[in-house]
């Protein structure tokens, strides 16, 4: 499985951008099975990728109990109007398994790709469409959202974490507004960091984003396997 990894990340960023793209809207339109079968490959395999990254399976936890809070207010919102529980179940259900994958795809394409390389990609497809000045501000504003989302998981939970060792006797509404006020204060300093990075590694300008890519033959075979398993998704 560790062997996988490594071949992933070593795929080309554009080929996994492409994926990404063209997968995450057809969870919406496959059917259940198939989007469960996308749930089953992916889910091993995010739990080694983040396991390089700090708090990375923190993350993932996270973004899980973010999935099952969503589920249960569709169910609730269903079980309020009248729906019969059996239905109620069912579509909580698929709610689940398909928010499950768009957040599993999101997370491999985030920990096996870096910001900058993703950066590169939406740089290079974006050229021909958009000029190369404007191209590169694209690929750059991509590349801090990148970069700057699993930050601000990585924050709330590093303030949690001292709200609940400082503050053991706070109750939930004291925490509710001492959390967000400390967060947004940390991000601010944050974005400054990150402007102070962006200006000293030279990327504000167009030649920092022209893509060097190499297209290799475990590029196309996994672009020929990935057509396949699409393919297949689509099967009655």
């Amino acid at each position: 499985m560790r062997s996988a990894v490594e071949g992933l990340r070593a795929l080309d960023p554009r080929l996994k951008l492409a994926a990404a793209l063209v997968l995450g809207p057809s969870l919406w339109k496959v059917h259940v099975i198939s989007a469960a079968a996308c749930v089953l490959v992916l889910m091993p395999l995010v739990p080694l990728l983040a396991a390089s990254r700090p708090m990375g399976n923190r993350m993932v936890k996270g973004l899980f109990l973010f999935i099952f809070l969503w589920v249960m207010v569709k169910a609730g919102v269903d079980g309020l109007t009248g729906v019969p529980l059996e239905y109620v179940a069912m579509d909580a259900g698929q709610l689940a398994i398909r928010l499950a994958g768009l957040v599993l795809l999101g997370l491999t394409l985030a920990l096996s790709t870096s910001a900058r390389a993703i950066g590169l990609a939406v740089a290079w497809a974006a050229r021909p469409l958009v000029g190369r000045e404007r191209s590169w501000r694209v690929a750059l504003a991509l590349a801090l959202m990148v970069h700057f989302l699993p930050l601000c998981l990585f924050t709330a939970t590093g303030v949690r974490d001292v709200c609940d060792r400082r503050c053991p006797d706070a109750g939930g509404v004291m925490k509710a507004r001492i959390i967000p006020q400390a967060v947004i204060r940390n991000l601010g300093q944050k974005t400054w960091n990150q402007t102070l990075a962006v200006a000293s590694r030279g990327l504000e300008g167009p030649d920092a984003w022209e893509a060097d890519f190499c297209w290799t033959l475990q590029d196309t075979v996994f672009a020929g396997l990935f057509a396949l398993a699409f393919s297949l998704l689509f099967l009655p």
